[in-house]
């Protein structure tokens, strides 16, 4: 029998949480936050094998409590979405199969190994720089606050695409996120683009409002490198949708559950350039044709 667990209170998860772990295939999902929920939705529409699915409710008790019992009780295959289920994936059942998808802490928790796949959180840096270049072809300086812990792979990738496209990559590391404010206003006055990666290390609830703010106020548009951030502050962006991104997990977890294919590797989605035309008008900034041709419009 497989239940659809979507949202337990903590009394009730400890209930049924027995007869979930017999399940060969777990759907571990780390909140309702709307794109995660989104990635979800594109899984189970496209996995057609049985399997159940927890709600971690962004909550680490709980991802405590669940990561418990997965200690115990190893599931055939874990399918995670988040940053805290893959955390909770990695720390608790670590030879445990494990697929992941919109994990942007991948090198932060050490989420790799034999039994670890999933897909990228962050497009490729010569697919950023193409689009980038195709919305905001006179950029010549964009600018980048990073956590090295997090995307330093990233960084060294995108100068090099920078470079070849002609672009100087102004690149700021940080190690807090207290620094963030210093460090972009020092960068501001050297860029004319800023490109806001799906770096944890960085981008919080907290710490993207300012950025985008501290931007507008100076009329620096945003590029960025997430479907969801795009819809809260960037103009443009190439990343994944979700709904995309969830089909795509579903086929991963099912290659390596029939072993179609051995896992243990992080491949890139399928990106798409997207464009706010929302956020645009706020910077009375008009899409080329060829932008509009090429990117699928939100709201």
């Amino acid at each position: 029998m497989s239940f659809k667990v979507k949202s337990l209170g903590v009394a009730l998860l400890l209930v049924v949480l027995p007869a979930l772990l017999q399940a060969k295939v777990m759907l571990v999902v780390s909140s309702d936050d709307a794109y995660y929920q989104e990635i979800a939705a594109g899984f189970k529409k496209s996995f057609d094998k049985p399997y159940d699915e927890i709600n971690l409710r962004g909550l680490e008790d709980e991802s405590r409590r669940v990561g418990k019992n997965f200690s115990t009780a190893r599931p055939e295959l874990l399918v995670v979405v988040g940053n805290l289920a893959a955390k909770m994936a990695k720390e608790s059942c670590p030879y445990c199969n494990i697929v992941f998808a919109a994990a942007s802490n991948v090198s932060g928790i050490k989420l790799s190994g034999a039994n670890v796949s999933g897909i990228s959180a962050q497009p490729s840096a010569a697919k950023i720089m193409e689009n980038l270049k195709l919305v905001f072809p006179d950029a010549q300086r964009v600018g980048v606050i990073y956590q090295p812990n997090f995307v330093s792979r990233d960084i060294t990738a995108l100068q090099a695409a920078a470079a070849k496209s002609g672009i100087k990559l102004v690149a700021e590391p940080v190690s807090q996120m207290k620094e963030i404010p210093n460090v972009l206003n020092k960068i501001i006055p050297n860029i004319d683009l800023y490109l806001m990666l799906d770096d944890p290390g960085v981008i919080t609830d907290d710490t993207f409002p300012f950025i985008f703010m501290t931007c507008f106020q100076k009329k620096i548009p945003i590029f960025t490198t997430s479907q969801d951030i795009l819809k809260k502050c960037g103009i443009a962006g190439y990343g994944y949708s979700p709904t995309v991104l969830g089909a795509e997990l579903a086929s991963y977890a099912s290659d390596i559950l029939t072993s179609k294919t051995a896992g243990g590797k992080e491949k890139p989605g399928t990106a798409k350039l997207f464009l706010n035309k929302k956020i645009a008008a706020m910077y009375n900034f008009n899409f080329s044709a060829q932008a509009t041709s090429q990117g699928a419009a939100i709201q």
